[in-house]
């Protein structure tokens, strides 16, 4: 109990920055019915912040908080002693990326006399605090006898990670260099941002959902886990802009996806099998994952990739994996290890998380497909923006209750 308790810290930033975030996206919601504040003119920008805030300060360091917590279960030995220090510049480096983004986003910001790429550089430095993660986490896993399905996970889940941050690498390099390449420019950022979210993101979630699974019930045999790894590799590619991919490469990449798909309906397929002990919100979180999976065989219609790639259905889809899936897990699984709403207001916090979350889905999915869900865009706009509000209002509330559990 003593080593959870040193990471709860970490957990409440990482709360903290779900719920900036979470208030950023409100207002991106609402500047897109009513205009931007005269104090966030540049949307693009915001957006950067909003969601890197997301990617860094979240996801990123609440996966390797709970890493961290479960690791020493498998090992058999305590963690490196630098631990605490990677996670403090990890949060540190992951909060500066929000105004770093917030004026220009990964262009050049006007610093006295100084011309500097801020999104980029703070990029950069949150690049190096994942290497001294997995550096770590190298350490602290050498020599295993035998490496648990989670660890296997972890593993893999890190290996992407490393292939992601070359994304960022080609990014900076981009900046400084001023090279106007438009298929390097979607390249770099995709392999950075999407690779980070479907590789990283994903199989350390999976690794973290089986390793508190295996407290209470046995593991299955086999899952995949290098096999998944591997077919996910490419699948960034479909994030890039279809006018500067050919159609082989397309073909190729989207018969991976489905594969990665394959596999990670095994894994809800066993996750389904398990004992229901979680809350109801975990269901919102199967779902999007269904749907995750769906939308890769749904890519092998013919032209539908060209024809909706980078319109509103990708933004439904990526909302669908990093809110439905990849967020709403995270909380179900913070909870169940540090339970850090009293059980008066778990109910409260998941009614407003899932009805908002449910609410911005079937919203963005009427944008991006009319004909599935017909609402007027102008209604569906106004059902986003309120439903980010209960989102921000459930973010806010668990805050509020980690910071209390801090405390005691």
């Amino acid at each position: 109990m003593a080593r959870e308790r040193t990471f709860v810290p970490y957990l409440v930033v990482a709360i903290f920055a779900l719920a900036l975030a979470a208030i950023t996206g409100v207002l991106l919601r609402f500047g897109m019915l009513y205009g931007m504040p005269t104090w966030a003119q540049n949307f693009a920008a915001v957006r950067h912040a909003h969601s890197h805030l997301m990617y860094f300060g979240w996801v990123t360091l609440a996966l390797m908080a709970l890493i961290w917590c479960a690791l020493p279960r498998y090992t058999g030995r305590p963690l490196p002693p630098a631990v605490p220090w990677q996670m403090t510049l990890t949060a540190l480096m992951a909060l500066l990326s929000y105004p770093a983004f917030w004026q220009n986003g990964y262009g050049l910001t006007t610093i006295g006399s100084a011309h500097l790429p801020l999104g980029a550089m703070v990029s950069t430095f949150n690049g190096l605090t994942w290497f001294f993660f997995v550096g770590l986490y190298v350490k602290a896993t050498w020599r295993m006898p035998v490496r648990p399905l989670p660890v296997q996970l972890w593993d893999w889940a890190i290996m992407l990670m490393l292939l992601a941050s070359l994304g960022a690498v080609g990014l900076v390099g981009m900046v400084f260099t001023h090279a106007e390449n438009p298929f390097l420019q979607q390249m770099f950022l995709h392999q950075f941002l999407d690779l980070f979210a479907v590789g990283w993101f994903n199989l350390a979630l999976l690794g973290v959902l089986w390793s508190q699974a295996s407290e209470t019930a046995p593991l299955p045999r086999w899952l995949p886990t290098m096999s998944l790894a591997l077919l996910l590799a490419p699948t960034f590619v479909l994030g890039m802009s279809p006018a500067v991919v050919p159609e082989y490469i397309f073909w190729l990449v989207a018969l991976a996806n489905v594969g990665a798909a394959a596999l990670l309906a095994v894994h809800l397929v066993q996750i389904g099998r398990l004992p229901r002990r979680g809350p109801l919100i975990a269901w919102l979180a199967f779902a999007a994952l269904a749907v995750v999976i769906g939308a890769a065989f749904a890519l092998l219609i013919p032209g539908l990739w060209r024809e909706y790639a980078t319109g509103h259905l990708r933004i439904f889809y990526l909302h669908d994996l990093l809110l439905g899936w990849i967020s709403t897990m995270l909380i179900v699984l913070i909870e169940a290890r540090y339970a850090l709403a009293s059980v008066r207001w778990r109910p409260v916090i998941h009614t407003l998380w899932a009805a908002g979350v449910s609410g911005m889905l079937a919203a963005l999915l009427s944008m991006g497909a009319p004909a599935l869900l017909p609402i007027p865009m102008l209604l569906s706009l106004q059902i986003a923006a309120w439903c980010s509000v209960l989102v921000a209002t459930a973010a806010i509330l668990l805050l509020i209750a980690a910071a209390s559990r801090l405390r005691r």
